[in-house]
């Protein structure tokens, strides 16, 4: 028994969707998913949609590189790189950017860039001010959609760009 709570009494989860519930996060969630507007990117010709958020896999894999002493500017491995891209741009796409010819150089700066985005929009919000680099910003007219389907698992949608 913890010095500071009770232990919880063993139940199982439910799936039961009719549960009176005190707090209910799906539905809060899909609310704020909802009104989000997904960052769109270029890579080799493709428009690619983020995750309408930062995947928590790249949080937490900074939390524990953290824990685990390494430093902030370490090197990550060749799969740290590919399963952290793979859950910004989904692994159809991420293979599909990598066989029409991303070069290895690109890589640090394709998942830093990506994640500057979300970086970007946090300080200054999802529509940006209209000084915003073009480099973070969409292109004269282009619009995000709100709850755009972004393919397998949250990761990116692609489109050619025109």
């Amino acid at each position: 028994m913890n010095a500071y709570w009770a232990e919880p009494a063993a139940s199982p989860a439910s799936t039961d969707d009719g549960a009176a519930v005190d707090y209910d996060f799906d539905e809060a969630w899909r609310e704020r998913k909802a009104a989000r507007v997904a960052p769109r990117i270029r890579v080799l010709g493709k428009v690619y949609t983020l995750p309408p958020s930062l995947p928590a896999k790249l949080i937490l894999f900074a939390v524990s590189a953290r824990k685990q002493g390494r430093a902030a500017e370490a090197q990550v491995t060749a799969e740290e790189s590919f399963d952290m891209l793979a859950s910004l741009l989904g692994e159809a796409n991420l293979l599909d950017i990598l066989d029409r010819g991303l070069e290895m150089d690109d890589l640090p700066d394709l998942l830093g860039q990506c994640q500057n985005v979300y970086k970007a929009r946090q300080e200054r919000g999802p529509d940006g001010p209209a000084g915003t680099p073009p480099g973070n910003r969409l292109a004269p007219g282009a619009q995000g959609t709100p709850g755009a389907a972004t393919g397998p698992a949250g990761a990116a949608a692609s489109t050619p760009s025109g």
